[in-house]
């Protein structure tokens, strides 16, 4: 990631400038500050307090506090503390673009029910409405995703892209849904933030992670430029996902912002039927980075899907 000048994040951190955006809006530029490399958040301005958690390299935090000697106050996630002011610059100040949406965290409530969880964490963002029994409405998506598997086994796909598509239609059948399909993790990732960052959306997203083993909600979004008003061009700086699986080893957070090489070479990896329930040869989602998106078109997913072209050609025709 491109370094700012030292005399930059010396600046703005001194001032103390504070970050007044919520989540679910674009930070303004000259609030964020960005973490140079792997650093300990920790709970009070010394480096014997407790760590709260790892800030990756690249990450962008919000200052929650004027400084305290060598300290910064920030806020990452749902989470604040004390990070070392030598390890953090200003952002880059006319194109920095960040966004976090406030979608609720609902843990998943089997093995099995990630997809559920994650609709119902996307249905409740959108409709301010929670579901009184998170259980009765994971069992009712999967009821629903399990009859909408375009004839695949729950042994074969478990359960497949389509049919998580299909019950997000199913529960917010004003708006249109449909499952993605790229042979390029950056071209997917792009096609995703611009879905979070147009105004008309501001959706979250959905990834097929680990070679198809794991569905994760995408929050966030970090970029040089507008990845709505600036797609293609704007550059994928990373993302924030949330990851319904609380309790596994492998859990990712309510909140994690990954570095693009990171998502790109180890999260969104090709679904590969080798993965148990992770379909069959030659099904169409073999080898492609899946995601599950917004549409612009209301009604049942198509079967086929969508691939970044597609966008490219409503674009092209002046949508949008």
């Amino acid at each position: 990631m491109r370094q700012l000048v030292p005399w930059i994040a010396a600046t703005a951190l001194a001032a103390g400038v504070a970050l007044g955006a919520t989540a679910g809006q674009a930070q303004e530029p000259a609030e964020t500050i960005v973490v140079r490399e792997a650093l300990n958040l920790r709970a009070a301005p010394s480096a014997d307090a407790p760590v709260l958690t790892v800030l990756p390299a690249g990450a962008r935090v919000a200052l929650a506090g004027a400084a305290s000697g060598d300290w910064a106050r920030v806020r990452y996630g749902d989470q604040t503390g004390y990070a070392a002011r030598a390890y953090l610059d200003a952002a880059a100040a006319s194109q920095a673009f960040s966004l976090d949406l406030p979608v609720p965290f609902h843990r998943q409530l089997t093995d099995v029910w990630c997809d559920p969880a994650i609709i119902q964490s996307w249905t409740e963002y959108v409709t301010g409405r929670a579901a009184p029994d998170s259980r009765a409405f994971q069992a009712d998506t999967w009821d629903w995703e399990t009859d909408h598997n375009l004839g695949f086994t729950l042994d074969q796909w478990d359960a497949s892209p389509y049919a998580v598509a299909s019950a997000l239609h199913h529960h917010m059948p004003d708006r249109g849904f449909s499952h993605w399909k790229s042979d390029d993790p950056l071209e997917a990732t792009k096609v995703l933030a611009w879905f979070l960052a147009n105004p008309a959306y501001r959706q979250p997203g959905i990834a097929l992670i680990w070679r198809g083993e794991h569905y994760v909600l995408v929050r966030g979004v970090e970029a040089e430029g507008d990845p709505y008003r600036d797609y293609p061009r704007a550059t994928i700086l990373g993302v924030y996902v949330m990851d319904p699986n609380q309790g596994a080893r492998s859990w990712l957070g309510t909140d994690r912002y990954i570095p693009i090489d990171e998502w790109t070479s180890q999260y969104l990896t090709p679904v590969s039927y080798q993965t148990p329930h992770t379909g069959v040869p030659g099904d169409q989602w073999q080898g492609k980075r899946v995601t599950i998106l917004g549409d612009w078109r209301v009604g049942p997913p198509l079967e086929d899907g969508r691939t970044p072209a597609d966008l490219a050609a409503y674009l092209a025709a002046g949508g949008g």
